[in-house]
């Protein structure tokens, strides 16, 4: 439990140890704020979105872990893996309890000295009991019951909560730590090029995961190493930025960090060729449903009873432990790429993510940690930000690697106290290159709409449990996606305004088409939204 949280945002966005501090208590072990962000930035890269390591097999006494969830994939490497067989919690129930006070001591001794080892290990098991647990999860529906399980066995339990509380992160499966950046391993070297998309397509399917829910070579697969791809694009595009911001040919950086962005957009399309939109729904949509916005349809209406981790005591289990519930699942949105583009190419001014207001920023940061969300009711009475701001400031702090949070903050920074914007928009080639990088931002948007209507709205659900509606973050997908195309339409007018140049009326042109697009979308996705509400009350 959080202790003495306080926070300061008198001056910048606030991070762990920097503006948000707190003392933390779990399994009678202590460590504070500054702590959590060490072990974060000794598990990810700096100017990057990469982790140090990929997930490796737990060593002994911990192998058990690893060796079970490697086995969990229904579709395992020509065999049928647990999930399919619907074993998965029967295994999990056999893990040993003892585990548990192994994994205690090792977390003591990394609070007394923290070392990347260390921090490597416990980024480790925070990462397989992550996947165990959502395995669990989900294994009754995918093997055709109404209901999720919402019950996660000890030491299973206590081994995820430790660790995610060390590493600073939810109880709940995350696209970085978990699903995607962590689990993949990449190939050693990467393409020249990426014009060529059977190229594209042939790099995508050698990068292997290490742990799946579905399946090593199909359509979870595809999906997962396709953003694993894009995201190591992020490196060309955060430390070229940072070299611009220096003042050091800021051309020829600005053309690099285009680069990079174009290049996400085209292993993004690649998603079509790797991942079968009609099957999207029944082999990877559901693993990845999120707590938020389905607690008393899939799930209990608590959330998850975590065994052992608590003095609640619960009459359906009849045990002691305690309940999480109401937590932000999977979703690409905790992503740390395109929001660290958005505060490179000025997009992050209309967002207001990283805009600091001193009363509800606090509110907001102090709901997040104490209790993983922030209901409107939470704010002052008074407040006035929009539902979008308020998400997505949910996810900064909450919802990403503490490092790549800092990161960004870091890199706000430098942006505010430089002459970047205001070289690169008093020099016309400069301000086009820019404007040629917020293009291929709002292409990636107008592109994430397309795949959510494809994927998700026109696709089947053969479960009948899945929100529609919401994404599986929990955030809502009629107004998430067009708001954030319109504050990266309002960047991009900004920067090319009413100047009659032709490289204006082209990147003018090419947008013009995405906004008809987009409110296309916005009526397609109200109808799902309208479709879901009738189906939950039908559920309940």
């Amino acid at each position: 439990m959080k202790q003495n949280i306080t926070i300061k945002t008198d001056k910048n966005f606030p991070y762990l140890g920097q503006g948000i501090d707190f003392n933390e208590t779990c399994f009678n072990l202590k460590f504070d704020a500054s702590i959590i962000q060490k072990t974060s930035e000794l598990i990810w890269q700096p100017n990057s979105t990469l982790p140090y390591s990929t997930l490796q097999p737990l060593p002994h006494p911990f192998s058990s872990i690893s060796d079970l969830a490697s086995e969990m994939a229904v579709n395992n490497h020509g065999k049928t893996g647990l999930i399919g067989k619907k074993q998965l919690l029967d295994e999990v129930l056999l893990l040993d309890d003892g585990l548990m006070d192994h994994f205690i001591l090792h977390v003591k001794k990394h609070i007394e000295k923290p070392t990347r080892e260390s921090a490597q290990l416990i980024a480790d098991i925070r990462c397989w009991t992550s996947w165990l647990a959502n395995g669990i999860k989900i294994e009754p529906i995918f093997n055709g019951e109404k209901k999720a399980c919402s019950f996660i066995p000890w030491p299973l339990s206590g081994l995820l909560l430790l660790s995610s509380k060390i590493t600073g992160q939810q109880a709940e499966f995350e696209y970085a730590a978990d699903y995607v950046l962590r689990s993949g391993i990449l190939p050693e070297h990467t393409l020249d090029s990426f014009d060529n998309m059977k190229d594209n397509i042939d790099y995508i399917r050698s990068i292997k995961p290490v742990v799946s829910f579905h399946d090593f070579n199909g359509n979870e697969q595809g999906f997962r190493m396709t953003h694993l791809a894009m995201e190591r694009t992020s490196k060309m595009m955060i430390q070229n930025s940072l070299d611009a911001i220096d003042g050091n040919n800021i051309a020829q950086n600005l053309e690099q960090i285009e680069l990079a962005l174009k290049q996400s957009n085209q292993l993004f399309n690649c998603m079509w060729k790797v991942s079968e939109p009609l099957l999207y729904n029944k082999e990877v949509r559901i693993f990845i449903q999120g707590l938020y916005g389905n607690q008393g349809s899939i799930y209990d209406d608590r959330g998850l009873f975590f065994e052992g981790c608590g003095e609640t005591y619960s009459e359906i289990h009849n045990m002691k432990g305690c309940y999480i519930g109401h937590l932000h699942g999977q979703t690409g949105a905790n992503s740390s790429y395109h929001p660290i583009a958005d505060e490179i190419t000025g997009i992050g001014k209309h967002t207001h993510a990283y805009v600091c207001d001193n009363e509800v920023d606090s509110c907001i940061i102090e709901n997040i940690l104490s209790k993983g969300f922030i209901a409107d009711e939470d704010l002052p009475c008074d407040c006035e930000i929009d539902s979008l701001t308020k998400l997505l400031k949910s996810f900064r702090v909450g919802y990403r690697p503490p490092a790549h949070h800092a990161m960004i903050v870091k890199t706000r920074e430098k942006l505010q106290n430089s002459s970047y914007f205001d070289t690169i928009e008093s020099d016309q080639n400069l301000r086009k290159s820019l404007a040629s990088s917020v293009r291929w931002i709002i292409q990636h948007r107008i592109d994430h709409y397309k795949m959510v209507v494809g994927y998700i709205l026109r696709s089947p659900d053969p479960y009948k449990h899945q929100t529609k509606a919401k994404g599986t973050g929990g955030s809502p997908t009629p107004s998430f996606l067009p708001k954030m195309f319109t504050n990266t339409i309002d960047r991009l007018d900004e920067l090319v305004g009413n100047a009659d140049i032709a490289w204006a009326d082209e990147l003018i042109a090419i947008t013009n088409g995405h906004k008809d697009s987009m409110e296309q979308f916005k009526k397609i996705a109200l109808q799902a939204e309208k479709a879901d509400s009738q189906k939950n009350r039908s559920l309940s």
